[in-house]
């Protein structure tokens, strides 16, 4: 019997977010900084790029922010809760809330770019002489743990579960991708 509420113990702690933290977030209409995908409401910081694509500058309310999470609401989308698990060690929670979420609309810089680099930005799709900043917004930021500085010439992105993507730069503009 001990053991059963041992078990049952250690089951519900692992199930708990624990408490949520001051953050200035919660509550406040922000914007995607870039697409962001789900395939379920739980997401982690991997950035894997199937499901469903919410398009950059899509608002979005902060619900509550946690240690290692954050719930938030997009437009038209279901609450979705973003786990800040593979990149801790790279980057603060509150440098993936900075990255993630902007208090200026992104789309008006998506509306002033090239019509075919504004057609991959908004479909997800990256190609040789697209800008750092132009891959932020059509893929969001690569994860942490395999891209630790946006500096790199090699960002890693995961297609799925099982496939990498590599964006090579030179310089500011990307050279290849590969899949």
């Amino acid at each position: 019997m001990q053991r059963l509420l041992l078990l049952c113990l250690i089951v519900l702690a692992a199930a708990c977010k624990g408490p949520a933290v001051q953050s200035p977030l919660v509550g406040q209409t922000r914007y995607l900084c870039c697409n962001f995908h789900y395939e379920k409401t739980k997401v982690t910081d991997v950035n894997a790029q199937v499901g469903v694509l919410v398009p950059v500058g899509t608002p979005v309310t902060i619900l509550a922010v946690y240690r290692d999470s954050v719930e938030f609401q997009p437009v038209g989308h279901p609450v979705i809760t973003l786990v800040h698990r593979y990149g801790r060690k790279n980057q603060s929670m509150e440098q993936l809330l900075d990255n993630w979420f902007v208090g200026t609309d992104p789309a008006a810089k998506v509306r002033r770019l090239p019509a075919k680099i504004q057609q991959n930005v908004t479909q997800g799709v990256v190609v040789p002489g697209m800008t750092k900043a132009q891959v932020l917004m059509a893929l969001g930021y690569p994860p942490a743990h395999e891209t630790p500085s946006l500096e790199s010439p090699q960002w890693t992105y995961w297609r799925n579960r099982f496939d990498r993507m590599r964006v090579f730069f030179d310089g500011d503009k990307v050279s290849s991708v590969q899949d």
